[in-house]
């Protein structure tokens, strides 16, 4: 892939809004239904689903393969798992069971796993192609890997959900990583747009034409905060289409009520 990257010994770079360190337990909505894993090492990730959390999207990046495992009593409300990451064949962990990526124990979920797909948000300290994550620091360079902003606005721009928790470090995942625990990073570029307690907005997408079902009315606004559009339902329906629009991030908001949805437009 044209890739260089060598390996550095461990960093630990402090959240903004974590002075404790990595380690601290960081819930960043209760309302979030997007659980996001990234690392450089790959590993044995093995996910305890224990809480009720309903439509729970995961996201995952790594550079070297991570073999993802979901147990727990509430697997079945995983609906979809995406790995965007490098995924590497150095067994730094020492798995010794294949050299790539797999995605096992969630059974309604859809699965994908991407191989360096291209970032949807551009930050310098970061690399153009989603391949690994190590930190929540998005002020400084990451020696070749996405900063955590990168990685919240990948995920939350293809699952168009609420993020609930980022657990990001550099070496092999080991033990369990159970739901209830949390992460340790909230960076989210667009999160100053979003009202407070807000829930996913469900919708259909079909190319660049959305439809949502049982709204009053809604309102899009860009990156910036400004608004591009405004549409009152008809029978509770609303329809609109982004042919045209420039590549950007934008957050769809229910006009009557906390319910968002945010997706991009590709150049």
């Amino acid at each position: 892939m044209g890739v260089s990257l060598h390996r550095w010994p461990v960093l630990a770079f402090a959240c903004m809004a974590l002075p404790l360190g990595l380690d601290a337990q960081t819930l960043c909505s209760a309302q979030g239904n997007v659980i996001l894993y990234s690392n450089y090492d790959g590993g044995p990730l093995v996910i305890a689903v224990d809480e009720d959390i309903p439509d729970l999207h995961v996201g995952i990046v790594s550079y070297e393969y991570v073999k993802v495992e979901f147990i727990g009593a509430f697997t079945g409300n995983v609906t979809q798992v995406v790995y965007a990451g490098m995924n590497g064949s150095n067994d730094h962990c020492g798995i010794g069971s294949g050299t790539s990526v797999s995605i096992n124990g969630a059974p309604n979920a859809t699965t994908d796993i991407r191989v360096a797909p291209p970032v949807t948000f551009a930050n310098g300290n970061g690399y153009g192609s989603m391949i690994c994550a190590y930190s929540c620091d998005v002020n400084t360079g990451q020696g070749g890997c996405n900063t955590a902003d990168q990685v919240a606005h990948y995920f939350l721009t293809e699952f168009g959900g609420i993020l609930r928790y980022h657990r990001t470090q550099y070496g092999c995942w080991s033990g369990t990583q159970y739901v209830s625990a949390a992460g340790n990073c909230c960076e989210d570029p667009l999160a100053t747009l979003l009202p407070d307690h807000a829930e996913p907005l469900p919708l259909q997408r079909m190319g660049d034409r959305f439809v949502l079902e049982g709204v009053d009315g809604v309102r899009v606004v860009d990156a910036s905060g400004r608004v591009v559009l405004e549409r009152t339902a008809s029978g509770g329906r609303v329809v609109f289409e982004v042919t045209g629009w420039s590549p950007g991030s934008y957050i769809v908001m229910e006009a009557a009520g906390e319910r968002v949805l945010r997706f991009a437009v590709m150049p």
